[in-house]
Parts: C-alpha cells; sequence; structure tokens
C-alpha cells in the first residue's frame, strides 16, 4: 500500500485571504504537526459535526451530574446541549441534503468538477 502526504486542497472560490476558522487555530497549536498532516483528509463538516457533537455530550454529562436545587441552571445547560448536538446533525446532513456546495476535486486532473 502505498502512502502519499496530504495536500491542502486548493481554493476554488475566491484566491484572496479566507476567513480564519476555529480549526485552523486548532491546526497551528499542534505540537506534532505529523498529528495533522498524517491523518486521513476529512471534511470540514463532518469535523466541526464531531466537534459541536462532543461539545454536545459534555454539556448534557454536566447537566446531569448538577445538583437537582439548581434547576434552571441544568435546564439552561441542556438546552445548550441539545443546540450543539442539533448543530452537528445540520454539519453531519449538509453534504448530502445540499447537492453542489463544494465542488468535488476530481484526483487526476485536480480541477473542480461541479455537477450540474
Amino acid at each position: 500500500m502505498q502512502v502519499t502526504k496530504i495536500q491542502k486542497a486548493p481554493i476554488f472560490c475566491n484566491a484572496t485571504s479566507q476567513k480564519r476558522e476555529f480549526i485552523d487555530i486548532i491546526a497551528d497549536n499542534v505540537k506534532n504537526p505529523r498529528d495533522v498532516e498524517d491523518c486521513v483528509a476529512v471534511p470540514r463538516g463532518i469535523f466541526k459535526a464531531y466537534i459541536l457533537l462532543m461539545i454536545g455530550s459534555s454539556l448534557m454529562m454536566i447537566a446531569n451530574v448538577l445538583p437537582s436545587k439548581w434547576k434552571a441552571v441544568k435546564t439552561c445547560t441542556n438546552i445548550a446541549s441539545a443546540i450543539f448536538t442539533g448543530l452537528s446533525a445540520i454539519y453531519f446532513a449538509k453534504p448530502f441534503a445540499i447537492k453542489g456546495l463544494s465542488p468535488t476535486v476530481n484526483k487526476d486532473t485536480k480541477e473542480p468538477v461541479i455537477e450540474k
């Protein structure tokens, strides 16, 4: 099995500077850059969905650990958990629900293939 280095996908829409996302900040602060470069490429939307799912699950766990006399805090934490897990479901489903949202890159030509 041949393993090649993962390269960043070219920017198709706007060649000017793009808005930095929290994923870029995480990637910049990794102590071992091989952890970022030597892995399977995952679309940003799926990565965001996993992050939001972990945040929502953590908030739900925190809400269940809080004492019952803190009813308002428990309710707010459960609502925030539902919002984060709902957003994660949207990020998981977005590539499948909206066709042609992001162009597909053909491995041989490195040009975007836009479905019509």
